[in-house]
């Protein structure tokens, strides 16, 4: 309980340091230093994990993360820290995050600087056009780009839905995409004010080729991040392996779910 305490002091006290010299920097044209900016406050955040919250995170298949974009990364989504940990590792990350932390006078003023990629999950087609506007721009620009395919965070050991927006930047990037497993939900389970000391990783895993047609990408896709996730899970914390439960989410309660009887099959 120390530790955490310790912890959330040193986040939200560094957190709001970094924003206040974020918005600081919103007026430059540039955004290469706020990136910068991000990048860094990212690293500190991963330093205070470990040695004062003891959260001891391992970043496994770093080979399978190509040096230089454009990459297209699907991401399973933990915690808080899920885009944290990736923007420690990779400068200049673009991220797809709802269009409501936009409207936010401080945030949203940083993520446009930033130029982040902002989406409605209920958008449709029109939506689409615009996801893949702002996926273009950061794609010119070889940056890598991270979506979350479920659209929630998700409690260990539960999935949701995969949405087909990964699906369509897949196709009309003509990108391969890097799916991402984690187990940091452990540790910093979705927006818990109490974090856990222990062990928890995340794994960049092969490549999913282009080329592929929906149903056979979005299969391969929710399998790779499942099933290492699943695995990360039993391993960091030394449960027997257990495939996670399908939950669906009523509209307008994104944070309430009814687990679905049948889980995943073991691989």
């Amino acid at each position: 309980m120390i530790r955490s305490l310790a912890f959330n002091l040193y986040f939200y006290v560094g957190t709001l340091i970094a924003a206040i010299l974020g918005i600081l920097l919103v007026p430059i044209p540039t955004p290469v230093l706020l990136r910068g900016l991000l990048h860094y406050w990212a690293r500190a955040v991963v330093w205070g994990m470990r040695w004062i919250g003891g959260m001891k995170v391992e970043v496994r298949g770093r080979h399978n993360l190509p040096r230089h974009g454009p990459v297209l990364l699907a991401n399973k989504h933990h915690s808080e820290c899920d885009g944290i940990l990736l923007a420690a590792e990779i400068p200049g990350i673009a991220f797809v995050a709802l269009q409501e932390l936009f409207r936010y006078p401080l945030i949203g003023a940083i993520l446009y600087r930033l130029q982040m990629i902002r989406v409605d999950t209920c958008g449709g087609g029109k939506e689409r056009e615009n996801l893949a506007q702002f996926a273009k721009r950061a794609c010119d620009s070889g940056r890598h780009i991270a979506i979350y395919p479920e659209g929630h965070l998700m409690a260990p050991g539960e999935r949701e839905r995969y949405r087909s927006g990964i699906f369509y930047l897949y196709r009309d990037l003509n990108l391969p995409v890097t799916p991402v497993a984690t187990s940091v939900g452990l540790l910093w389970n979705r927006r818990d004010w109490w974090k856990k000391p222990g062990r928890a990783a995340i794994e960049f895993l092969p490549a999913i080729e282009t080329g592929l047609d929906k149903a056979t990408f979005m299969r391969r896709l929710e399998d790779a991040i499942e099933t290492a996730s699943d695995r990360l899970i039993a391993e960091c914390s030394g449960r027997p392996y257990a495939p996670s439960q399908l939950v669906l989410r009523s509209q307008g309660q994104l944070g309430i779910g009814q687990p679905i009887t049948a889980p995943r099959a073991a691989p």
